[in-house]
């Protein structure tokens, strides 16, 4: 589907992973500059409003062996956002966003030992950052031969004998499409959060 992409694993690119390129490349020219950053910015309110109840005690509970907390999941989501805002920049400059990308799962020793109100307060602030960066954002669409950020995407594939695993693969957007898959990230982890809780719930 593309000759920039390349899967970790050497396989071909999955059905599942090329729907979400195919959704991030139709999405971003068709929603503009505009479009993007309002879905940013209500993503990035439901996630906020999805931590608003939880207390230090429970952001530190672990309901799942081996799975994160909710301090985890937000400490990763505050260390990614400020990064994407890095890279963002950089792309809006006209330059490729110098350094390695933002690998998955990125996180800090923060989760275990911040206080939980610095740990969402830096989620907001890295929030923040990224949505006031895309309030400066051209409405044009970006040139075609615009610098790209080499970007790392995890997508959840059906496997051939049952079950899911997820897939990793590596390839270029441009800011559109980068700025939109930081709302896709958002989504993903403000359904985590709900499901982390609920499991609190029960269990």
């Amino acid at each position: 589907m593309d000759s920039k992409i390349t899967t970790i694993d050497n396989e071909p690119l999955s059905p599942e992973a090329q729907r979400m390129l195919e959704h991030l490349r139709s999405r971003a020219a068709s929603l503009g500059t505009a479009g993007i950053r309002e879905r940013l910015r209500t993503a990035a309110g439901e996630l906020e409003k999805a931590i608003a109840p939880v207390t230090e005690a429970e952001a530190r509970l672990r309901p799942v062996a081996n799975k994160w907390t909710v301090a985890e999941v937000v400490d990763h989501i505050a260390q990614t956002q400020i990064r994407a805002a890095e890279e963002l920049r950089h792309l809006l400059a006209g330059r490729r966003p110098p350094g390695p990308p933002v690998y998955e799962a990125l996180r800090t020793g923060a989760a275990q030992w911040a206080p939980w109100t610095e740990l969402v307060e830096g989620l907001h602030s890295a929030n923040d950052e990224l949505i006031a960066l895309l309030a400066s954002a051209p409405e044009s669409e970006p040139a075609p031969d615009a610098p790209g950020v080499r970007t790392v995407l995890v997508v959840n594939r059906s496997l051939a004998g049952g079950g899911v695993a997820p897939q990793i693969f590596i390839t270029d957007l441009d800011w559109r499409e980068y700025a939109l898959l930081q709302r896709l990230h958002l989504l993903d982890h403000r359904t985590q959060i709900k499901n982390i809780r609920a499991a609190l719930q029960t269990g």
